[in-house]
């Protein structure tokens, strides 16, 4: 039965997430590739003269004021929250999780531990993120994205107990190795390679699988030990491989290519401190030209100017600029008063916001103690499907176990999000929060009791947020996405969803550099 493109990239989408479905549609066509940044090189006097009000203090807003600032613009960012940075969060003793709804969340953390509700890793590849921690002076160190000594866990595999992932990855590899070795051997792919080239892929295939005598998989030192290796008499006891029909019905494939993706191959970095020290970075640096606790009510453009409304204290006010760059989610613009085009407004609900959550849990590091685990995912077939574990402050007495990340909506491969997700479907806050316990249950049997004082974020319930990201991979998003990169009057919009590297913050940085390029070619012309 053919697989159709939509099919291809709905599957993909449920293995490795967004960041795999683009990378589909990408090798498809249907993407252009990630490009270098387009922000051009100005001189300190270009913008003199000119205003530019800003709407969001996030990475995308602040980023336009650092760069517009250098060149001599007057700048003016409006913000919503008493804090800089929207999704570039932390969460630490004494913040206050507010929703929508009126819930409450107040954390007690202590001994410097934090939750990044939002971004919370940054690849290598992401150069220009880099860079400005580098010029903000945001030390760096290595994120753990992927480890092999985390765990994997399935009701069909291994009689439901977790294995490490050393063994679901080393063990599936050699398998499949095997079975091509056989086909070789058995002179099956004859018509598809010659005979120098058999040779050499059977040679391969056994480093590849690390495959026995007669090229049979019995098991692997990469796949770990039951007894390791020790002094004296002693003898290491390789794990006994898992059984192959078990691995296909278990289908842990989604944690085994997770390092896969291009944006979570290692090395990746995170701020010591918490995601947040960037957002704060840029804060310092441009100092009062961010105004916090100012809502925007009203965008009125023109081909001329804009004119914005804001409360501030409470208070009605207004600032008119040469231009203006917005940075608000389009879930809050939706529904701020606005004389944008018929198009651009319905461009607004044209990409679905991701109902992402995270469940954070402060305990003892149990995980580091008994199971060699140093940052990394494990990951489970269960309601709440994987559980990261902290990378800063390692050996410390405690840390926050991420115990829960995905969606409240389900990918609808048709054109937005549809039906509540598992998670999404369970109806209160304390249920959500059993699942997170059972998973960390079900992987570390007996230890989920030591899991206290836990904070859980809804995107979808957070003031001025709304939603994470949009999420312009979406089947029937592209029109939206084409609307939103035309300026309405001298409005221009930016933030990563509208870039290619969506819910990512040199996503956010790359679309504010467009936004700063066509206000320079602009006043050029």
């Amino acid at each position: 039965m053919s697989l159709t493109r939509r099919a291809f990239i709905h599957r993909m989408a449920q293995l490795g997430g967004y960041s795999a479905a683009f990378a589909s549609m990408q090798a498809l066509g249907l993407m252009p590739a990630v490009g270098q940044s387009t922000l051009p090189q100005l001189p300190a006097d270009f913008g003199k003269g000119k205003k530019v009000v800003i709407l969001g203090g996030g990475i995308a807003g602040m980023t336009s004021a650092y760069e517009l600032r250098k060149a001599g613009f007057d700048c003016t960012i409006l913000e919503a929250r008493n804090r800089p940075g929207g999704r570039c969060w932390s969460v630490r003793e004494g913040t206050k999780v507010e929703f929508t709804d009126g819930t409450t969340q107040t954390c007690e953390w202590q001994g410097g531990d934090y939750l990044n509700p939002g971004p919370a890793r940054i690849p290598s590849i992401h150069t220009h993120l880099l860079n400005y921690c580098h010029d903000l002076g945001v030390p760096l160190e290595v994120e753990v994205n992927t480890s092999r000594s985390a765990l994997m866990q399935s009701p069909k595999l291994n009689k439901g107990e977790p294995v490490q992932q050393r063994q679901v990855v080393h063990d599936t590899r050699g398998y499949l190795a095997e079975l091509l070795a056989k086909a070789i051997n058995k002179h099956t792919l004859d018509d598809a390679l010659s005979k120098e080239d058999s040779q050499r892929l059977l040679e391969f295939l056994q480093g590849f699988g690390d495959l026995g005598p007669n090229d049979r998989y019995t098991g692997s030192m990469r796949a770990g030990f039951t007894t390791p290796p020790g002094a004296g008499p002693s003898q290491f006891v390789l794990h006994k491989p898992l059984k192959f029909s078990e691995l296909l019905a278990a289908d842990m494939s989604t944690g085994e290519f997770y390092e896969e993706q291009i944006d979570w191959q290692a090395t990746m970095f995170q701020p010591v401190g918490g995601m947040d020290r960037i957002a704060y970075g840029f804060a310092k640096s441009l100092g009062d030209l961010i105004h916090y606790n100012c809502p925007v009510t009203e965008i009125t453009t023109s081909d001329h100017s804009v004119t914005v409304a804001y409360t501030k204290a409470g208070a009605p006010q207004t600032i008119t600029a040469d231009f203006c760059i917005c940075t608000m989610p389009i879930s809050i613009l939706a529904t701020t008063k606005n004389n944008f085009s018929p198009e651009t407004k319905k461009a607004f609900t044209g990409m679905p916001m991701l109902a992402l959550y995270k469940v954070g849990w402060q305990s003892p590091r149990f995980w580091e103690k008994e199971n060699n685990i140093y940052g990394g995912i494990s990951f489970l077939h269960d309601t709440v499907d994987l559980v990261w574990y902290p990378t800063a402050n390692l050996f410390s007495p405690t840390g926050v176990l991420v115990a829960g990340f995905g969606s409240e909506l389900q990918y609808n491969s048709v054109g937005g999000n549809g039906d509540p997700s598992p998670f999404g479907a369970l109806p209160t806050i304390e249920a959500k929060l059993d699942a997170s316990r059972k998973a960390v249950e079900l992987l570390h049997p007996g230890r989920s009791h030591l899991l206290a004082k836990p904070i859980y974020v809804n995107w979808a319930k957070i003031p001025y947020s709304l939603g994470c990201f949009a999420n312009n991979l979406i089947p029937g998003s592209q029109p939206a996405y084409v609307q939103l990169e035309k300026p309405q009057g001298q409005t221009y919009f930016a933030g990563d969803y509208l870039s290619h590297l969506v819910g990512w913050q040199e996503g956010a940085i790359l679309s504010a550099h467009h936004a700063v390029e066509r206000i320079a070619k602009q006043l050029h012309t």
